[in-house]
Formats: structure tokens, sequence, C-alpha cells
């Protein structure tokens, strides 16, 4: 590694990554990279899966497999929350296996659209929204149309998707130039994930299998690339392909139009306004967890700050 325990520049933006003290596993997340199947995985080898909590976090979820994501769910321990020290010893360590994961940057993109702007998953910015409405036919969602239209504003102003972690590019997630890697599995590889649930089977004493979780509509990449989208996309995600050697490659100069037809285009429709509803239930019912949390809440926040104070660092952090 090219960073020191002398120097001040632990990689904060870690603070979104897992840590399983008892297996001496750092996992750092990639959004719509087996993320929530990692998540499970790693949670059911070290022993913290909280099955019964599913029930009672409040976060909006539009299924039950989402809330692996939520602290009470996966157990986990937040790198975050760990004292700059243990921090060090983690990512410079023999000890430790640090492990994460990759796939090919056009699928990544198709799916984030997909479930971001598409399918409308909570807690997207509106902003994004607004940069990228439907393209429709006789009422109708295009979806070929309305991706190369995503490409093109992903493109003109990155800044503004990456609000959204699902549009952050894999070299700025997972930090490769600082942190020194065990393994990172290649999902879309056959194989890969398996070998990475191996070895930290085998870390574990255990034998957990891999589940499948929150998998796409069905619309695969090759469906909605055609040249021209296909190179910005790539453009944007340069980085990723150069660092992490990911295969270009050629798509036709024109693709067929993918447009929804009227039944899907309904339970689209049903699917947003449910999703809408299950965003104004949650927010009400944050407001509503009492005052001691709300209170435990600003400490945290206010010690977070003080602890930073000066720096650079993810607001995003501040939520619990």
């Amino acid at each position: 590694m090219t960073v020191s325990p002398q120097q001040p520049s632990l990689p904060e933006m870690l603070g979104y990554a897992l840590v399983a003290p008892r297996i001496k596993v750092l996992y750092v997340p990639t959004t719509k990279v087996a993320c929530s199947t990692l998540k499970l995985l790693m949670s059911q080898i070290e022993g913290c899966y909280n099955d019964d909590a599913k029930r009672i976090v409040i976060s909006p979820n539009i299924s039950q497999e989402q809330t692996i994501h939520s602290y009470l769910v996966h157990g986990l321990t937040r790198f975050f929350d760990l004292k700059p020290k243990k921090r060090w010893e983690i990512l410079n360590s023999d000890e430790w296996l640090r492990v994460g994961a990759l796939r090919d940057p056009l699928a990544r993109a198709y799916s984030s659209w997909e479930n971001r702007v598409l399918l409308r998953a909570p807690g997207t910015p509106q902003e994004i929204f607004d940069r990228c409405p439907d393209v429709l036919v006789d009422g109708r969602v295009d979806v070929t149309a309305s991706f190369k239209h995503f490409a093109k504003e992903l493109h003109a102003d990155l800044e503004t998707f990456i609000q959204d972690d699902h549009f952050r590019p894999q070299y700025n997630t997972l930090y490769s130039d600082q942190v020194e890697y065990h393994h990172l599995a290649r999902v879309d590889v056959p194989g890969e994930l398996q070998q990475l649930a191996d070895v930290l089977n085998k870390r574990g004493g255990t034998n957990v299998s891999l589940a499948r979780l929150n998998s796409g509509i069905g619309i695969k990449p090759h469906q909605v690339y055609d040249t021209e989208t296909a190179r910005l996309v790539t453009e944007v995600y340069a980085r990723d392909f150069e660092w992490y050697g990911f295969e270009k490659k050629t798509f036709p100069e024109s693709t067929t139009p993918l447009v929804l037809d009227q039944l899907q285009q309904s339970l689209l429709n049903n699917l947003r306004e449910t999703t809408e509803r299950l965003s104004t239930v949650s927010t009400s019912a944050f407001s509503r967890v009492g005052f001691r949390y709300g209170l435990i809440q600003i400490l945290k926040s206010i010690g977070f700050r003080l602890r930073f104070k000066g720096k650079n660092y993810d607001r995003k952090l501040l939520q619990w």
C-alpha cells in the first residue's frame, strides 16, 4: 500500500465498508455488484445475521430481500465506527482478508439505471429523475431510447449522478490505488463469486450457500446498447476499464426499440406508485421513532463532525 499510519489520508470514503471481526474480513461493497448477496453471505458466515429484524426495519424497501442493507439485519461492523488505529490494522495487516467485487461497467450502468430510474428505487435523488424523463411511444416507455437518453445525461454531467452511489465508478468506490485487496471477484465471470464464497466459508468454518438477491426484470444489456450508447458509457467509466482490464465489447449501430406493452406499462406504473407510497410511509415512520433515538443520532452526528473537523468526508455517513 502507498499509505502509512503516519499519514492522515485514511480513505474516509471507506466508511461504508463492512467488517466481520470473527473471521477477520473487510468487505467493501459496490452497488449493483452482488452487494446484497455478499452482505447476506458474510453476515451468515460471521454469525451476526438477524432474520427477525427484517420485520422492524422502517426504511422504504420494496422487498424483504433489500432489508439486508440495514445494519439491524446484517449485523456486521461498520468500518466507519472503528477507531483509526483499528482501521489501519485492517487495511495493512496480513491477518485480515480484504475483499470486493467487480462487474462489467456497461452491464452495471444498465442495471443501475433500471433499478434507480426506470423502477424508481427509493432514495434516488429527484434531480436524477428530472434529468432522465421517460421516452414514450403512445404513452408507453421505450426502454432503449430512455436508456440512451440517460447515457447522454450521465456522460454530460457525472457529478449530478454520483450523488447516488449506484452511478459512482467502481474505481472510486473501491479505492484500489489505496487498498490492497486479496480478492476482487468478477461477478459476471462464472465461478468467481463461488470461489470467493468458498474462501469466506473456509475462513469461518461454515458451509453457507450463495443466494441470488435483487435480480433485475430480465432485460439484457445487449438489448439496449448500440454503438453510441456503449461509447458514452465506456467514456464515463474509462478508468474502470483501464484499471481492472474489462473487455470492451462491440455493439450494432442501432438496436430494435424495446417498447413496453400495455400490461407491462400498467405494472410499471403500479410499481412506481407503490414505491412512492412506501417512501412516504417510511419518512413518516422515521419521524415517529422517538425523541431518544433522534437525540442519539444527533450526538453521533456532532461527534462525527468534530472528529473530521476541517476534512472532506461523505455526508451520507451521517445517516443511520
